[in-house]
Order: C-alpha cells, then structure tokens, then sequence
C-alpha cells in the first residue's frame, strides 16, 4: 500500500481553519485586488479607526510614524509586484498604546496573473524581541551588513522611487542580480552584491535597520530641528 505525503492542514475543514485563525491572529484581513481597504471591522476594533479613517490606504495612519513609511514602501512594493508582504511595525490600538505586530499577507491571483484579492493576517509579537530591530544605524566601515533580506532590498528600490533597472544601473550591477537578490522569498541574500546597494544607500536620507548583520528594513532619516540628519 503506497502512503500518500499529507500536510496537517489537508486534513482540517474550513470551520476548524477559520477557528485557528480567530483565536491565533489579532486581525485577519482581505483587500481588492489594488491593496486599497474597503471593510476591515477587525482592524476597526483593534485600532479604534472608523470604518471611513480606515478605506483606501487610511489604515497606515494608525501604524507609528516613524515606521509609516517603511510599511507604505513595503506593501506598494507586494502589491505592486504580486509579492509576499511581511513586515513588523508599531500599531496604535484603542486604547492608545502602541504595540508591535507583524503583518503578511499573499495575493490571489487569476489565471491571468492579476490580483483578485489580498488576504492576510495581523499577529501580535512580543515588545522585547523587536528592540534591536527598532534600532536604527546608519552603516559605516566597521559596521557594514553582510546580508539583507529581498524585501528589505524591496522597499529600498520602492523609498528611493526606483525600478530594479534603475537601481541596477545606479548601483553597477546586473539587472539579473538585483532581480536575483529580490527573489529569495523569505531568505537571507548573503551575497558580495549587495555592498554597492549599501553604498548607494549612505549617499541618500535613509536609515538601514539591522539586526545581527542583516538588513531587516529601511526607513527615512529624520532630521534634528537645525536640519542635521
């Protein structure tokens, strides 16, 4: 008798999904085919948005504000590219504390390859384990990365308003590699092409989040108030 390869989620029906996801999750969450929010109640209640703050791209201002950006540029580069959205960030719930969660979600796609819908989940993390990761450091010779993430690198391309080709050519390296170091999926690029990506990065207003070695996200420079970065 031949024993077919089963996963463990093949054998849950729909109702025993739907109760892992709400008992699991602190929002789960589905969007058009755009990215653009049209009814999220979970979100409502955990962030006590209204219906109409939240529509549209209303539901980043609820996300701390010196991680909006990084979150803006994360999620238009998913939606954008029909790739993977995984991103940490603080959330301002009802009660008014911020906390930090992780977001992910995937799109669904036609035979096409056009998004239908954008599914996903909101899971709330533990505040210790994201400390070294809200530390922001600019890069220096003696504290350079040695990897990046690809939607690190994403949303590089995405703050700098930049396509792969250009950031290819602004950069020095091939398109294939940049194309390359984008598409690990959830992997680390470990990899000598990324030096000249981090070099290109000190020229401009952005702060490299790194976490053991590795880029983990990007987020705008903020300026003192005599205009210092």
């Amino acid at each position: 008798m031949r024993l077919e390869a089963v996963m463990p989620w093949d054998s849950l029906d729909a109702d025993a999904l739907r109760r892992f996801v709400r008992e699991t999750v602190a929002v789960s969450w589905i969007v058009d085919g755009n990215g653009h929010a049209v009814n999220l109640p979970e979100w409502e209640r955990l962030t006590g948005q209204t219906a109409e703050e939240v529509r549209g791209s209303g539901w980043t201002s609820a996300v701390h504000p010196e991680d909006r950006a990084r979150v803006e540029a994360a999620w238009n580069t998913a939606v954008d590219h029909h790739a993977t959205y995984n991103t940490d960030y603080r959330l301002r719930c009802a009660d008014g504390v911020y906390r930090w969660f992780n977001a992910r979600g995937i799109p669904l796609l036609d035979r096409d390859g056009h998004a239908l819908q954008w599914i996903g989940v909101v899971v709330a993390i533990g505040d210790q384990a994201r400390l070294r990761r809200s530390v922001k450091r600019r890069v220096e010779a003696d504290d350079a990365p040695t990897a990046i993430l690809p939607q690190a690198l994403r949303a590089i391309r995405a703050m700098l308003g930049l396509s792969a080709e250009q950031l290819a050519d602004a950069t020095g390296l091939s398109r294939s590699t940049v194309r390359r170091l984008e598409s690990h999926g959830d992997s680390t690029a470990r990899d000598s092409s990324i030096a000249p990506v981090l070099a290109y990065v000190q020229g401009h207003d952005l702060d490299l989040i790194i976490d053991d070695g590795v880029v983990v996200g990007v987020t705008a420079r903020r300026s003192d108030p005599a205009g210092r970065a």
